[in-house]
């Protein structure tokens, strides 16, 4: 037998690849979220290559669109497949907190684990691992602080009439009254407006005599940049992690000139631009945004957990997740750490959100969450 020849053992003569499922029900075919998915390859790849894992990763996906636009049984539908049917170790999403509720009773009932962006606090399962794409009311307490720091002091809401408008809006008002900053009016609108209604809650917001509106929407961006100049009202320009759509590929950086919110990709972080450079060597197309991050933060989370994986079966996935600690992340500023525990689903850790403005047509960071702790 030479150095280089492989010895086959005829009692164990193949290693099956692990098979994942990967649900994604929003935005599928937007660039951005393309990107994401070729993350999760990226970092299956590299764990490959590394010796991380002794075997390929097979990726069983479906696509689909979910609430709060569409319909989260179609959702349903798709994840009871995976998980009954196609013999996965994991599912990776749903992501919207509409889907996330809408499965509850088969996450819960099938016994396989879940990873999923979905940001929302509402679930709770032994089986759920987030890799939130922001929490909500951290979310909140940050822009909140940050106006504050600005010198804002009478804020206006409008938000989507959606559970994750319902989530952030319990915040809200919590942080304004811990921050001495007073709401002039809440204006609910749907998420998928028509620009008449955009205008009324502008309009109703001008007139309530904020010096800062807040908008946490998923509608398209440009509606509120056209009622602000139908109105000529200049305030302070918030958002929260809807300010993702700043991504080239979603509404584009041009509709954010001025405004502030919450995002999740710093290029000062080592991890993140490892993975840049990767992901542009690897796909022959650059990117650099914050689904690109978290697609990478699953999959080498998922490479690390295979790893360790003792029955080779969705619960021996489950205790080796609850095993994940201090893996440097891709997402967030530098120095955010992903680990999980038998009691912790939540793996991002530390300076896991940044502030962003556009500012002259570039989407530049401003601060980490540590910065605003007090």
């Amino acid at each position: 037998m030479t150095a280089n020849e492989t010895l086959v053992n005829p009692r164990r003569p193949t290693k099956v690849p692990w098979r994942i499922g990967l649900l994604m029900d929003w935005a599928y075919a937007t660039q951005p979220l393309l990107d994401y998915a070729d993350a999760i390859v990226l970092a299956f790849e590299q764990a490959r290559e590394q010796g991380v894992i002794d075997r390929d990763i097979e990726l069983i996906t479906r696509k689909v669109y979910g609430g709060p636009n569409a319909s989260a049984l179609d959702v349903r539908q798709a994840f009871r497949e995976l998980a009954c049917e196609q013999r996965v170790h994991c599912i990776i999403g749903p992501t919207l907190p509409d889907d996330l509720m809408a499965c509850e009773d088969e996450i819960n009932q099938a016994k396989v684990p879940v990873i999923s962006f979905g940001g929302t606090l509402e679930l709770a399962s032994p089986y759920l691992f987030q890799l939130p794409n922001g929490t909500y009311c951290d979310e909140i307490r940050m822009i909140v602080r940050h106006a504050r720091k600005q010198g804002y002091r009478r804020v206006a809401l409008i938000r989507d009439a959606s559970m994750m408008g319902n989530e952030y809006a319990q915040t809200f008002n919590q942080a304004m009254r811990e921050t001495g900053l007073e709401v002039t009016g809440t204006y609910t609108i749907d998420p998928a407006p028509d620009q008449v209604s955009v205008d009324m809650a502008v309009a109703n917001a001008q007139r309530s005599g904020a010096d800062a509106l807040l908008v946490i929407s998923v509608c398209m961006h440009r509606q509120f940049v056209c009622a602000l100049e139908s109105t000529g009202w200049d305030p302070g320009k918030l958002m929260v992690c809807n300010f993702v759509a700043a991504t080239t590929g979603f509404d584009g950086p041009e509709w954010f000139e001025g405004w502030t919110g919450i995002d999740q990709f710093d290029a000062a972080n080592p991890t993140f631009a490892a993975m840049v450079q990767a992901f542009e060597r690897r796909f022959a197309r650059t990117a650099a945004h914050t689904y690109q991050a978290i697609g990478f933060d699953i999959g080498r989370t998922l490479a690390v957990a295979l790893s360790n994986m003792t029955p080779s079966t969705p619960e021996g996935l489950k205790q080796a997740l609850e095993r994940v600690r201090m893996l440097p992340a891709a997402a967030g500023g530098a120095g955010t750490l992903i680990s999980f525990s038998k009691s912790g689903r939540r793996g991002y850790q530390g300076n896991y959100l940044v502030t962003r403005t556009v500012e002259r047509g570039v989407n530049r960071a401003v601060s980490g969450l540590l910065d605003y702790l007090q």
